[in-house]
C-alpha cells in the first residue's frame, strides 16, 4: 500500500480518468441549497448550464446594462464606475509610496527580462523536394486578467499574468479588478500602470467571469 502524502498515477488511461477529468456543465447535478439559490434569484428552476446561457445571452444582447443588472442581482450591488479612467492608473502611480514603488518597478523589470528570454521563435526550413518544416508563433488578439483583492491585495499577481501577455506582443490586455467598500486598491492601480496595462475594469465576484468571457462587451465600453 502507497502510504504517499503525494498521489502516484501511472499511465496515460489512468490519468484522463483521474485528473484529467473535466465533467461537462450540463451533466453537472447541482446540490438542493444551490438549485434553491438559482431559483429564488431566477424566478424558475434552471440548470447550472441554463444559468450561464442564459447570462451570456443577457450580457451580449445588452452589454453594460445587463452586466450592471447582474452584479445587483448576484454580488448584491454594481459599482459606481465600470472602466477605470486611464488618468486614474497615472494618478495611482505617482501618488503611490516610493518604496512600494520601486519594488514593483523593480519586479516587472525582472518579470519582463525572464520572460523575453522565454519568447518562442517562428521558423521555416524548406527540403530538396519542396517539403516544409516549421512553426508559426502569434499571440492572443487579446488577453483577460482578474487581480484579485480578497483579503489582501494581490498587485504581483498582476505583474506576473499582464508582463508576460505583453512580452508575448498581444496588443490588448484587459483588467478586472474588486473595489472594496467603494474603493479600488491603489496598490493594483499602481501595477497596472508599471505593467502597461490602461484598459481596467472595477469588477469582482461572479461578473468578473462574465466580462472577461464575453470579448463582444468591448465595444460597448469605449
Amino acid at each position: 500500500m502507497d502510504d504517499s502524502p503525494v498521489r502516484i498515477v501511472y499511465g496515460a488511461q489512468e490519468a484522463r480518468q483521474t485528473l484529467l477529468r473535466r465533467q461537462a456543465l450540463d451533466e453537472y447535478e447541482a446540490p438542493p441549497e444551490l438549485q434553491a439559490s438559482i431559483a429564488r434569484l431566477f424566478g424558475e428552476p434552471l440548470t447550472p448550464d441554463q444559468v450561464v446561457s442564459r447570462i451570456l445571452a443577457d450580457v451580449r444582447a445588452a452589454g453594460d446594462r445587463a452586466l450592471l443588472r447582474y452584479s445587483r442581482l448576484l454580488e448584491g450591488g454594481e459599482p459606481q464606475i465600470l472602466r477605470v479612467p486611464e488618468g486614474r492608473l497615472e494618478r495611482a502611480w505617482q501618488s503611490c509610496d516610493a518604496r512600494l514603488r520601486d519594488a514593483l518597478e523593480l519586479a516587472a523589470r525582472r518579470i519582463e527580462a525572464f520572460h523575453r528570454r522565454q519568447v518562442p521563435n517562428s521558423w521555416l526550413e524548406w527540403d530538396a523536394e519542396g517539403g516544409a518544416l516549421g512553426q508559426i508563433i502569434r499571440p492572443l488578439k487579446r488577453v483577460g486578467i482578474y487581480a484579485p483583492h480578497g483579503r489582501a491585495p494581490y498587485p504581483s499577481s498582476l505583474l506576473m499574468a499582464a508582463i508576460p501577455a505583453r512580452v508575448a506582443g498581444v496588443p490588448e490586455v484587459v483588467v478586472a479588478t474588486p473595489p472594496r467598500e467603494g474603493k479600488l486598491n491603489e496598490a493594483i492601480l499602481t501595477a497596472a500602470y508599471i505593467a502597461g496595462v490602461r484598459e481596467v475594469y472595477a469588477l469582482g465576484g461572479s461578473v468578473r467571469l462574465l466580462f472577461l468571457r464575453v470579448a463582444e462587451l468591448k465595444s460597448s465600453w469605449r
